[in-house]
């Protein structure tokens, strides 16, 4: 009698090695993804991130807002001295430039506490002198005010109208006389310690209450720049 394998078991048989070379082809694929993952995909991913992480948004963001406007302090309208100094606020960290006479004269960064300062060399006559400051992203404020500093190194002359220099005076009704001069426009002018101001042509006057004998009378005349001159008149007085 003969034996015949059943054809389901061939079947089985055939399906199962169906099976075994899908799992295979399978697990090859995973291997293959994985390996593709590790050396292809993920290093890019790591490279995209690094790249994120390494810029910076706030750098990429243009600035286009100017630092605060340069607040000066006033410096004196005029002084006999080639040096003044000029103080100020502004933005803290940034950039302040000197404008001498429309130039750019000096700049230096301004302090935590906003304070910034300058010594300023001027030239004889008017000096304009004003600042702007700029940012980190080079933004640049608008002008500060500007000032008007004069320069005048001429000491100022004076010019004793009366009494003349060596007068004698009589009369008890003439003790007090009148001092009358000229000098520079708006000096101050000091006889002996009482102050009288010389007007806009320079003319000035005041009274002095002679005493018997020679009188030596000191006139001083100082102009806004603070230059100064003596001069010594000599009045003779008897009653």
């Amino acid at each position: 009698m003969t034996y015949e394998k059943p054809v389901t078991s061939r079947l089985a048989k055939k399906e199962q090695k169906n099976l075994i070379t899908q799992t295979a082809l399978m697990f090859g694929l995973v291997v293959f993804l994985i390996l593709a993952f590790l050396f292809f995909v993920l290093p890019n991913i790591v490279r995209i991130a690094f790249n994120v992480l390494d810029s910076d948004p706030i750098a990429k963001s243009e600035d286009t807002i100017p630092p605060q406007v340069p607040i000066l302090s006033a410096p004196v309208e005029a002084t006999y001295s080639a040096q003044v100094s000029l103080s100020g606020y502004g933005e803290a960290k940034s950039e302040i430039i000197l404008v001498l006479n429309g130039n750019e004269a000096d700049k230096k960064t301004i302090a935590d506490d906003g304070t910034f300062s300058f010594d300023v060399t001027l030239t004889e006559g008017e000096n304009s002198l004003a600042t702007f400051s700029k940012d980190t992203a080079q933004n640049e404020s608008v002008l500060s005010k500007k000032y008007t500093v004069v320069l005048d190194v001429t000491t100022p002359t004076i010019e004793i109208e009366s009494p003349k220099d060596g007068d004698r005076i009589t009369l008890r009704k003439n003790q007090i006389t009148t001092i009358k001069g000229k000098t520079e426009p708006k000096a101050r002018v000091f006889i002996d310690s009482r102050l009288v101001l010389a007007d806009a042509e320079g003319n000035f006057q005041g009274s002095y209450n002679l005493q018997e004998g020679d009188n030596k009378i000191i006139i001083k005349a100082t102009d806004a720049a603070g230059n100064q001159t003596e001069k010594e008149l000599t009045v003779n007085f008897a009653y």
